[in-house]
């Protein structure tokens, strides 16, 4: 864990919130003997099932019924001095071959001193949840870059408050108003679901496309969000987070310097329904002052990456202790952030190749970190982590492959493009990384 990682709930006055502070097919078979297997009889492995599976995959345009359609994918940077932030989102495989929505959305914002990310989730079985979505990340950014901005310039000791000491009144209050605008974003993301819902809900072509008028389950979406304020701390590299979920996916934090017991810290926990694969979503219970309190997380560390994502994404990293950490390492494999250690020709396992869900179906090559595990037990992904700086070989760079030319695009293509056994959701991830020099 960082040295400065805070557990414990605090006491909190009537301005602060309640927040928990994180530190941490059928065919009969005759019986057999022990004899060896038939080549039909042996399992498949996933890679095997996968360049099956990858040709059959199709792909249809979004079919326009007249109501409010979202585009293919949507990618997003912003670079500042202490750091940046890119997102991306792309059509799952499902909704590719249905010719329907992708049901995700995010938003980012910043201000002078803090990055802010929104996520959210669309219900799958909701035709216009992927309305809900949008309207509640793109105000739930809007809101906190606002209020942050005001607050920042109002209040410019707010960083020395952050950097004060963790059981001191001025951390404890600092602390508190982010965490309260947090939690108050999600209010305003539910706030504006209903906004949208009375904008289409007099609407024919929706009325048309659902076969009856649309109510607010039909815009049903998780919801995460984020508040990254970089710190310097007796002139070292630190940050205040404070995040809430409503519902599936995940945060995380990440500490790229620190050894695989220490680099990983999760910043929220994902909600089930009363039924397996449900969620929460939402909704007026979720985002009174009590349920918010349960679901709010703030914490003050070391880590330098700040990963957001839909359950698209987190599900094929599951479970997210220690997978995490073999998802920040694709992201280093394939471009998408800057891989540390010395660049060397290619070394095997080569990247690999399966034909894309696209209408050019051309195939892209990226690379797994899974390829260079022993096992996939949390042992084997503990000791990858921590010889990371050797594994640059590895990489698409070292291959001289290349799936962009931005991090951005980078990120969007391998979304769009990696292959797990399973996996065919909508996919959404915002990176936020702070600077280290």
């Amino acid at each position: 864990m960082d040295k400065t990682d805070i557990t414990g709930s605090p006491e909190v006055n009537e301005e602060q919130p309640s927040v928990t502070i994180d530190d941490t097919e059928n065919q009969k078979c005759p019986k057999t003997t022990a004899e060896a297997p038939s080549e039909q009889q042996k399992k498949l492995s996933d890679r095997e099932v996968i360049e099956h599976t990858a040709n059959l995959w199709q792909y249809k345009e979004i079919v326009d019924d007249n109501t409010e359609q979202h585009s293919e994918f949507h990618q997003k940077r912003t670079v500042m001095p202490f750091g940046e932030i890119i997102g991306a989102r792309v059509r799952g495989k499902m909704h590719k071959r249905d010719g329907t929505n992708c049901d995700d959305f995010f938003e980012t914002a910043v201000t002078d001193d803090c990055f802010i990310a929104a996520v959210c989730d669309g219900a799958g079985s909701k035709r216009l949840s992927r309305i809900g979505s949008r309207a509640a990340s793109e105000t739930a950014a809007a809101f906190l870059k606002d209020k942050l901005e005001r607050l920042f310039y109002e209040l410019p000791a707010i960083k020395d408050g952050l950097s004060a000491d963790l059981q001191s009144t001025e951390f404890m209050a600092a602390c508190g108003r982010i965490a309260t605008l947090v939690q108050q974003s999600a209010r305003e993301a539910f706030s504006a679901q209903q906004g949208a819902l009375a904008k289409i809900v007099d609407d024919e072509n929706y009325e048309k496309a659902l076969g009856r008028k649309p109510t607010f389950s039909d815009l049903s979406t998780t919801f995460l969000a984020a508040v990254v304020v970089p710190l310097v701390i007796d002139g070292e590299k630190r940050n205040f987070m404070a995040c809430v979920q409503i519902g599936d996916g995940c945060i995380c934090a990440i500490d790229s310097k620190a050894d695989s017991s220490a680099c990983l810290k999760l910043m929220g926990e994902a909600d089930s329904g009363k039924y397996s694969g449900e969620t929460d979503f939402l909704s007026e219970k979720n985002t009174d002052q009590t349920s918010l309190a349960a679901k709010t997380r703030v914490s003050r560390g070391s880590s330098d990456v700040i990963m957001l994502m839909s359950d698209g994404v987190a599900d094929d990293y599951f479970p997210a202790v220690p997978k995490m950490k073999r998802l920040y390492l694709d992201l280093g494999l394939n471009g998408i952030l800057q891989m540390k250690g010395e660049l060397t020709a290619g070394e095997d396992p080569a990247p690999i190749r399966f034909h894309s869900v696209s209408l050019s179906r051309q195939s892209v090559a990226l690379q797994y970190s899974k390829q260079l595990l022993s096992d996939d037990s949390a042992e084997a992904v503990d000791a990858l982590w921590d010889k990371r700086e050797a594994l640059r070989c590895h990489s698409l760079e070292a291959f001289r492959m290349n799936i962009g030319d931005t991090p951005e695009e980078r990120l969007r293509v391998w979304l769009d493009n990696y292959n797990e056994r399973g996996s065919f959701d909508d996919r959404t991830l915002v990176v936020i990384k702070i600077n280290d020099d």
